[in-house]
């Protein structure tokens, strides 16, 4: 994995755009780590963690043109739980932009989230911009749920939250 403090690493990613910004106990914010030495083992932890604070209240998070929520890639079980994932090929080509365009330096694997365990969280607010994803949208809320478009599966989560631009929304085919 990528090293903590690695400007493309998540962990980098989180503390910088998201968690300095908020009230939050440095204790309490947990980030999977890629460099842990045994990575399904970091995976259970994750979700012991998570079981341990009484589930996760409020899930943020967006998702690839492709509807991969996490880097749960089209395919991905609907129930699976924090894992190793292999990275697809559109996935690795959309991220060669923060290795210098050099798609030999992206990580072909990442530690995920399972659609299973966000499906479990209390709430789930999904971000969409950009009309690049405007196709994963309307596959998320215009047709069934689908394991290919794995965004979809938030049709049947009680309290999912969508949230998107205006060219996100370019293929809906009901706009409102």
């Amino acid at each position: 994995g990528l090293p903590r403090d690695h400007p493309e690493s998540y962990h980098y990613y989180m503390w910088n755009e998201f968690f300095k910004h908020i009230d939050i106990e440095p204790g309490n914010a947990h980030v999977l780590d890629g460099n842990a030495p045994d990575l399904a083992a970091e995976c259970r932890r994750y979700e012991e963690l998570i079981a341990a604070a009484g589930g996760v209240h409020l899930f943020i998070g967006g998702i690839g043109p492709d509807g991969h929520i996490a880097f749960n890639e089209p395919g991905s079980s609907l129930v699976s739980r924090t894992r190793v994932k292999t990275l697809a090929y559109d996935t690795l080509e959309a991220n060669k932009r923060f290795f210098g365009g050099d798609i030999s330096q992206v990580p072909r694997q990442a530690l995920t989230v399972g659609v299973g365990t966000v499906m479990d969280a209390k709430e789930v607010m999904i971000l969409i911009t950009g009309v690049h994803k405007a196709l994963a949208l309307s596959r998320a809320v215009e047709e069934g749920v689908n394991h290919m478009w794995t965004v979809s599966a938030f049709q049947q989560h009680p309290q999912t939250l969508l949230i998107a631009d205006e060219d996100a929304t370019l293929e809906l085919r009901v706009k409102t």
